[in-house]
């Protein structure tokens, strides 16, 4: 089964999304690998998953992740 990742993730989702050994792991490499995280309103730190996947697209060499089918065309 394809786990359906959330749009707006805690380091916990987050760190596992990016496959990270830990969420400290992960947390030592927002701002140099992986986005700095949103401040939400009752929600705390969170990351998008849209930044973090241009994040990892930029590592690639990739200029531009696609996010949408119309991307493609």
């Amino acid at each position: 089964m394809v786990p359906c990742w959330p749009p707006i993730m805690r380091a916990d989702t987050a760190a596992a999304y990016v496959n990270e050994k830990s969420v400290r792991a992960f947390r030592r490499r927002v701002g140099k690998v992986y986005p700095h995280p949103r401040n939400v309103r009752g929600r705390g730190k969170v990351w998008l998953k849209t930044e973090i996947d241009q994040a990892i697209a930029a590592l690639a060499g990739t200029k531009k992740s696609v996010v949408d089918a119309a991307d493609v065309l």
